[in-house]
């Protein structure tokens, strides 16, 4: 379970502070697929990057399951987000001169796994979101729609926990972003905790809850 208490994150620039998040208070739970939708500027990706481990609070407490996150070190931090957290982008981030095949394997390659459970792992994911027969083609060669099925395949090769979706449809159209919520949904049902951000209400609809943020606080909605 994920517990968010008065997180407050403020950005200084310049001699100027800005106040990203004001006082987040927010529990999702194991299993849980969550939509954060709010206005640009929200704090939408702020909440997003605390969730991931990517930004350190300048105040409240987070934690995850049994670890207080808010009082890791940067090592620390480094760990969890490769122990606990994979990330879903808008725009993909596909390594472009690596094969889809080898795109997915990538966070299998710092862990002690054999190239056979390697490969096991990774045609099993594909096979799972659809695009088993495009794992020799290069990210160019693929639409927009198997390129983001190439990104939660590798976000589930890690096998982690939680996986962090920034507008996972976003450069989708719109019947392409429905099959990928779709795959999300049915990722969510084997027990993954998942996270949305979108401006999209069809999207959101997807999700087991719909989280309003704005001015960097939750809203009633």
């Amino acid at each position: 379970m994920i517990q968010l208490r008065n997180v407050i994150k403020v950005y200084e620039s310049n001699r100027v502070k800005t106040t990203a998040l004001n006082g987040i208070d927010l529990d999702i739970e194991d299993g849980e697929m969550l939509a954060i939708m709010g206005p640009s500027g929200s704090g939408k990706s702020t909440l997003l990057n605390v969730l991931g481990g990517m930004d350190n609070l300048t105040a409240g407490t987070y934690k995850y399951n049994k670890i207080n996150v808010d009082e890791l070190s940067f090592d620390e931090l480094n760990a969890f987000r490769k122990k606990n957290v994979s990330f879903v982008f808008q725009n993909f981030a596909l390594m472009k001169d690596y094969t889809v095949f080898e795109n997915v394997e990538l966070p299998l390659l710092t862990k002690n796994i054999s190239k056979k459970d390697r490969k096991d792992i990774v045609n099993e994911k594909l096979k799972m979101v659809g695009i088993i027969e495009h794992s020799k083609k290069f990210p160019t060669q693929i639409s927009g729609g198997q390129q983001q099925r190439c990104a939660i395949a590798r976000a589930l090769a890690s096998g982690n926990s939680m996986i962090l979706a920034d507008e996972p449809t976003g450069a989708l159209d719109q019947k392409t972003g429905e099959e990928i919520m779709d795959i999300l949904r049915s990722i969510s049902k084997t027990g993954k905790t998942i996270v949305v951000i979108t401006h999209d209400n069809n999207v959101a609809s997807k999700c087991d809850r719909i989280v309003y943020i704005e001015d960097g606080k939750i809203i009633e909605k």
